[in-house]
């Protein structure tokens, strides 16, 4: 019989084991033995996050007010029961490269686009922020119109320019924050 990390190791190498969640994050979900709450873990092996993607940390500095909750967060959570770990806490040994987030679009059958140019994008989940957004499989974002963010916040800037003009309307949020993608990267906060 298996040990419970080497099943871990198994089912973190599957992209189809990995959940987009509400804030863009992908996490794994773990079993939780009290199942009052459902636990995911981050792509880094180590850190635990709740059904929305938010950690201990956040959840603790939204719940004491020294932090805002940012706008269009789903995160509703009010204690960081099952979130915590040790503060030394390593991920299991050889613990994989977290598949790309594309390959988690696919094996979650994302809907598929074409957009202009014949690139064919994924959609994904959880967009609230202006427009819907979609990832090439190199995992770059743009619009319905194949525009990236940085483009569509030059026309809102200088509309007269000459680039493609389309309608869709940034929020005041990055599309990517440093979530939606599976590399090490500095946190958002």
């Amino acid at each position: 019989m298996a040990s419970p990390n080497t099943l871990l190791i198994e089912r973190a190498a599957c992209p189809a084991e990995w959940h987009p969640l509400s804030n863009g994050r992908l996490g794994l979900p773990l079993e939780d033995a009290s199942k009052r709450r459902r636990v995911y873990l981050a792509t880094d092996g180590r850190t635990r996050l709740c059904e929305h993607g938010e950690t201990a940390s956040a959840i603790s500095q939204y719940a004491a007010g020294s932090r805002s909750r940012p706008s269009g967060s789903a995160c509703t959570c009010k204690n960081v029961d099952g979130l915590t770990t040790g503060r030394f806490a390593q991920p299991p040994c050889d613990w994989p490269h977290a598949p790309s987030y594309y390959s988690v679009l696919v094996a979650r059958d994302a809907k598929e686009v074409e957009l202009p140019g014949g690139r064919l994008a994924r959609k994904l989940p959880h967009t609230d922020m202006g427009a819907p957004v979609y990832m090439l499989p190199c995992g770059n974002l743009r619009c319905a119109h194949g525009n990236s963010e940085a483009t569509l916040r030059a026309i809102a800037k200088h509309p007269d320019a000459r680039r493609r003009p389309c309608g869709c309307m940034l929020s005041g949020r990055s599309w990517r924050r440093g979530r939606l993608q599976t590399l090490k990267t500095k946190r958002a906060f």
